[in-house]
């Protein structure tokens, strides 16, 4: 469960899940073709609930959070998840302290979800909210 959404409007939303695809070793590995369908295939099971929402944040740890974006971008272009699955982007600029910060995001939701509008609207609000000075 992705506290994201509570923490930033106040509102409890159940099933709102972040997801997170990360490698268990420092090893650079051979490319597997076979990602982009295990991970088509995983989503399609996890939206057999209409309810289900995925906020998805590409980690920048190493600076590729942007080919991480892309790469996502065409997982879910060339799926079949379209049809059924929205997925709208959401590139978040963060400014404090430290400067300034992107975070790349995108959240997938079931077009049948019945909280969509409210999820959408708290989507959207984020980096006003992120930017606020306390």
């Amino acid at each position: 469960m992705d506290y994201t959404f509570s923490a930033v409007s106040n509102i409890e939303i159940d099933d709102i899940y972040q997801l997170i695809i990360g490698k268990t070793s420092e090893i650079k590995e051979p490319l597997d073709r076979n990602v982009s369908a295990i991970i088509c295939a995983i989503l399609s099971t996890f939206f057999d609930n209409e309810r289900n929402t995925i906020l998805y944040i590409c980690d920048d740890g190493d600076e590729r959070a942007e080919v991480r974006f892309r790469k996502f971008n065409i997982w879910y272009t060339e799926s079949e998840l379209k049809g059924t699955v929205t997925k709208v982007d959401n590139v978040i600029v963060s400014e404090n302290i430290a400067g300034s910060a992107k975070i790349y995001s995108s959240l997938l939701y079931h077009n049948e979800n019945t909280n969509k509008e409210t999820i959408l609207d708290i989507y959207h609000s984020i980096e006003q909210i992120l930017n606020e000075k306390p």
